[in-house]
């Protein structure tokens, strides 16, 4: 497997990680599909301009994965960072639950 080939998994592995995490967070099965959507716009940059440098394998450098690789990484780190703040809400309405 080439290197292309194994970071673009990983990157798409890290995104759907931070989404099953907000899934698994959230309840609401109508907010589940925006959330799913949101999945498909982070994902659908990087996979295509993958498939398309491996199908076409350009000599030069391709600005485009290059760029789809940084959209997809901020894109990972802000849907894990909402991840983990939904994460820590739902902890806390269930001890404030506990509680009373």
């Amino acid at each position: 497997m080439s290197n292309l080939v194994t970071l673009t998994i990983v990157s798409e592995v890290f995104l759907l990680l931070s989404f099953i995490i907000i899934i698994l967070s959230t309840k609401n099965p109508k907010r589940n599909v925006l959330w799913v959507i949101l999945f498909i716009i982070g994902a659908a940059p990087l996979l295509y301009l993958a498939i398309d440098h491996v199908k076409n394998d350009y000599m030069d450098a391709n600005i485009g994965l290059g760029l789809a690789f940084i959209f997809t990484w901020i894109y990972s780190a802000v849907a894990f960072i909402v991840a983990i703040i939904l994460l820590v809400k739902k902890k806390r309405n269930n001890n404030i639950s506990k509680e009373l």
